[in-house]
């Protein structure tokens, strides 16, 4: 059973009653899902039960309806049992069922309560924090309003887009064409797999810009890149390959890049800049560049091309973040 089913089920058949029967008068605002991990997005196996699995849902209130009900709501939720239809909690100590006022839990997870106005705080969140927002979570949402939340941060602005597009483009020259290609000259096969396995991460992350959907963090960036339909059913078998071969990974990298430079000119974007003189090859990177030449924004065009993340100037962004 997956962690989503029997949330859903352990909310309506156990959660909904205790709370319709002792506070009935919040039922109309709730918003019921699951939390972080693996159930979010439905990625849980029978791995995944070794932690963090279990009969759980989480509550999200609009601030009113938290300061109103809220720590009565969390008294009731503590009383439910933490085994159900078989299955249990490891430790039987931890809140498996939590109230959460829905500005707050927003903030804590990517820094911010609402879509942020300026395009460069966009890029102070790392991409997988948006990732773990907003994914289908809900299967309860009375009034709407937690759906719509979440909703609001579920696309980049165009000008932060072309940002990360034309980032990610640069580190999969860097990691390909230009580190990989060097490395399989000299017959360094170790330090051509290095780069392989970093290319095959920029690459996967240029699918989910071109598809406009957020990359998760790696332990699911492959699960994730799968799902994602033409693109990926182009890529992941070129990229497969590269983990097979010891040589002939440069051959996947032209045909990868080709499959993307074909997509870059289906969107609008064409090479810019001069190939130069020491890695004349550089077409990917020219199309990096041409997707930044199309940024407005005049913060966003300050950054550097490879630049994914603008962090603060005084902090690292982990430690930023609420």
């Amino acid at each position: 059973m997956k962690g989503f089913e029997l949330s859903e089920r352990f909310f309506r058949e156990i959660g909904l009653p205790a709370i319709e029967q002792q506070l009935p008068e919040c039922v109309p605002g709730l918003a019921v899902g699951v939390g972080l991990g693996s159930q979010a997005h439905k990625n849980d196996d029978d791995v995944s039960r070794d932690h963090g699995w279990g009969p759980e849902f989480r509550v999200w209130l609009a601030k009113d309806d938290f300061d109103d009900h809220g720590e009565r709501l969390q008294e009731i939720l503590d009383t439910l049992p933490h085994e159900y239809d078989g299955f249990r909690w490891q430790k039987p100590t931890v809140r498996t069922c939590i109230v959460m006022e829905i500005s707050s839990y927003i903030e804590s997870t990517v820094g911010f309560p609402e879509p942020p106005q300026s395009p460069v705080d966009w890029l102070r969140i790392p991409e997988p924090y948006l990732f773990e927002l907003t994914p289908s979570r809900l299967y309860h949402d009375g009034p709407g309003i937690v759906s719509a939340r979440f909703r609001s941060f579920s696309k980049y602005p165009d000008d932060v887009w072309k940002q990360r597009l034309g980032a990610c483009l640069s580190w999969c020259y860097e990691w390909g064409r230009k580190q990989l290609f060097r490395a399989e000259a000299r017959g360094d096969h170790v330090s051509a797999c290095c780069y392989w396995t970093k290319f095959a991460e920029y690459a996967m992350k240029v699918g989910f810009l071109m598809s406009q959907r957020y990359a998760p963090y790696h332990k699911w960036l492959w699960t994730e890149f799968r799902k994602l339909g033409t693109i990926a059913d182009k890529v992941s078998p070129l990229l497969e390959e590269g983990f097979e071969k010891v040589n002939g990974k440069r051959d996947l990298v032209d045909r990868i890049e080709m499959i993307y430079m074909e997509q870059l000119q289906q969107l609008g974007f064409s090479p810019t800049g001069r190939a130069g003189t020491a890695y004349p090859d550089n077409e990917i990177y020219q199309y990096a560049q041409g997707v930044r030449s199309k940024i407005g924004d005049p913060e966003v065009k300050k950054l550097r091309l490879g630049e994914e993340i603008a962090y603060p100037a005084t902090r690292a962004a982990w430690t930023w973040l609420r």
